[in-house]
């Protein structure tokens, strides 16, 4: 067999690494440093040399001695080529001319493990084997030993990292700028000093700093290292905030834990940002048994929680309106989730629900471009709460009601209900304008008794009906029954939301959203609530903080004021096929970029999310997957061209391929287990 290139020769290194290398400055010229000590003789990190190498791809030839020593190398490991000294090239017009050209600043050129390669020997040494065993050779000589030990690699070039001629900082270029001759590089192991540094170049120089877990190049652990060898992987809060990063993979593969220390990280950053957390299992909300602990335990002064639960744990509150003292939301919920429970509600009921709350300054504008109009809506208001009393919505504290009717009709409804009545200065019986709500419901209910838009007093000077079609519905919805005395099913209708109000609970969005804004983590519980109720939950609360920072944006008081959203299960909120573009989750994944809203979203699938979502995605972390149509989807993301056998094949928990903002090429890492801050 032929001889493999052995070991370079230690003679005249000296002077070789002083034609190399200028002076180095112990601040700067980390890349410098790195090819030098790479360069030693005595270094223990060499692989072997270069046998192929192009822009993109590499092959090189290397002896399993150098492997072992190094530590192995595993597939998807790094390595990095080392350029040598070009003060031997030799003038193609003069072979006798050496030297002839400059020397090229140091750099190192990063690759990634993919396979074996065959080399020009391969069929011999198949001979070589095969003789081996067929005569049952006891033992190899020395000589064949030392030839059957080579062997090649094919790998991926990533990039090229480099000291910044200006800053003198390191610098990573996702290319090279040109290659050589093959001889002219030999490749190394870097040692875990130099992969900290080169993996964590561009997160080191940001502010804040997080670790998030450490190198992990295999699944199989024949040897963990200790924990001081470990690499540790960083990465910077300004990467998730207002970005969009993604958590793929199969059930109990990590992402919730990843989730939960992304979460943490941003809490522990210092950085006012607020957080909503869609919780799913209650994981977030409540010590759970596989961390012993949970984001709100962790962070109480800075959590708030809202549930579904019936019967909440203190401090828990509800995730339920007060129909009451927050009627635009209250209507909202019943007309939605009647729509989604029952379908298009009967014709008498179409009235009611189209009925539109208005705010307080809406009102008000109402009262001055129209009295009139402004009137009617005060009364529909005024039955919409007796509607509600009716349909048995606990009113907790009592609320006075006026009826907003006029003299002549308040008097018609006494002389129907004379125990409602007192006498008015002018000596005529009329019931009051403002009574208490159980006073009033009779009241509208005796009106709506005596109602007959064809006679007087319930007509008004222009000759239309005093009561228009809302009001009417109103007091169908009240009272039971059409004009004409023909029942309905009326407010009984309302019954199955009282379980989604709540006296005392407040304005719900409003509140949510001043946590939001006051930079708190606000955590949705919706662990006992069906899937309808939450993705229901789900897009109010969506909306009402996608509103809010629209009017700082539109009103230019935007400023650094960020949202984080947690969404579980993302295939259901952004599929693939959406093509409601007045989605909320449309708009957040289209928008939420110049609003300063961060999503974080995890799923099962890539194939079936939304591709404007996953195009405009910054961050990923992608554990196991098994389905060859995910891994193909996957795999069409340049930084994870090489790395798809291994996510379908690896199923540690919590190991993931892993690329930020900050980072230029993916990284096999193995997320920390969420607890208590280092």
């Amino acid at each position: 067999m032929s001889k493999t290139k052995s070991a370079p020769s230690t003679k005249g290194t000296k002077g070789f690494l002083d034609k190399v290398m200028e002076p180095v400055e112990e601040s700067a010229r980390e890349i410098q440093k790195f090819h030098a000590e790479l360069g030693d003789p005595n270094s223990k990190r060499l692989l072997g040399y270069v046998m192929e190498l192009g822009y993109d791809n590499a092959v090189l030839v290397t002896n399993d001695f150098y492997k072992i020593r190094a530590g192995g190398i595993s597939k998807n490991s790094f390595l990095l080529i080392r350029p040598e000294s070009l003060h031997g090239l030799i003038a193609p017009e003069d072979l006798q001319a050496f030297g002839g050209a400059d020397n090229q600043p140091a750099h190192l050129i990063l690759a990634r493990v993919r396979e074996p390669a065959p080399t020009p020997l391969a069929t011999d040494i198949a001979r070589t084997y095969f003789e081996m065993h067929k005569s049952h050779m006891p033992e190899l000589d020395v000589f064949t030993k030392s030839e059957l030990q080579w062997g090649a690699v094919k790998v991926t070039v990533l990039g090229t990292f480099f000291d910044n001629p200006q800053s003198q900082d390191i610098e990573f270029g996702g290319d090279i700028q040109t290659f050589l001759s093959p001889h002219m590089y030999s490749v190394y192991v870097p040692t875990a000093t130099m992969m900290e540094r080169l993996i964590n170049y561009n997160v080191d120089r940001q502010p804040i700093r997080k670790k998030i877990g450490w190198i992990r190049l295999t699944e199989s652990l024949l040897r963990p290292p200790p924990p001081e060898d470990r690499v540790p992987v960083r990465v910077s809060p300004s990467d998730f905030i207002g970005a969009r990063t993604a958590l793929f993979g199969k059930t109990r593969m990590g992402k919730s834990n990843t989730v939960k220390v992304i979460a943490q990280m941003i809490l522990d950053s210092g950085v006012e940002v607020g957080q909503v957390i869609f919780d799913l299992n209650g994981e977030y909300a409540y010590t759970n048994p596989q961390d012993k602990t949970s984001i709100y335990d962790l962070y109480k002064d800075r959590c708030e929680r809202y549930t579904l639960r019936p019967n909440p744990d203190p401090g828990v509150k509800f995730l339920k309106a007060d129909f009451y003292r927050d009627l635009a939301l209250g209507h909202q919920i019943i007309r939605d989730l009647f729509r989604q429970d029952q379908g298009m509600p009967p014709d008498y009921m179409k009235p009611f629900f189209d009925f539109e709350v208005l705010d307080d300054e809406e009102v008000k504008k109402l009262e001055q471009d129209d009295r009139g109009a402004a009137t009617r809506y005060k009364r529909h208001i005024s039955m919409y709460y007796c509607i509600l009393k009716q349909a048995g919505f606990d009113m907790g504290t009592a609320i006075p009601i006026q009826l907003h009717l006029n003299k002549a009709i308040r008097a018609a409804i006494a002389a129907s209900a004379p125990g409602l009545a007192t006498t008015d200065s002018d000596g005529v019986d009329r019931v009051p304008d403002r009574l208490n709500i159980d006073d009033a419901i009779a009241a509208f209910e005796n009106l709506w008794d005596i109602y007959d838009p064809d006679n007087a007093p319930f007509r008004t000077p222009s000759g239309r009906p005093y009561l228009d079609s809302t009001a009417e519905s109103m007091l169908t919805m009240l009272t039971g029954k059409a004009r004409g005395c023909a029942a309905r099913s009326g407010s009984k209708k309302l019954v199955p939301y009282k379980r989604y109000h709540a006296t005392g609970s407040g304005k719900l969005l409003r509140s949510i959203v001043f946590a939001v804004e006051a930079g708190k983590t606000v955590i949705i519980d919706l662990s006992n609530a069906p899937q309808e109720l939450t993705r229901f939950f789900g897009d109010l609360v969506s909306q009402a903080i996608f509103k809010n920072q629209m009017d700082l944006f539109t009103s230019n008081d935007l400023g650094e004021k960020y949202v984080q959203f947690y969404f579980e299960e993302a295939h259901n909120l952004f599929p693939k096929d959406d093509r409601d573009l007045t989605s909320i989750y449309n708009r957040l994944a289209k928008e939420g970029a110049k609003l300063n809203i961060g999503l974080i979203y995890s799923t099962q699938s890539i194939e079936s999310l939304s591709p404007d979502l996953l195009k405009n995605t910054e961050n990923f972390f992608i554990a196991h997957l098994n389905d060859e149509r995910e891994i193909k989807a996957l795999t069409r993301f340049h930084e994870f061209r090489d790395v798809g056998p291994d996510v379908q094949r690896t199923k540690a928990r919590g190991f993931v391929r892993a690329i930020t903002s900050s980072h230029k090429f993916a990284i096999p890492v193995q997320i920390r287990k969420f607890g208590p801050p280092e």
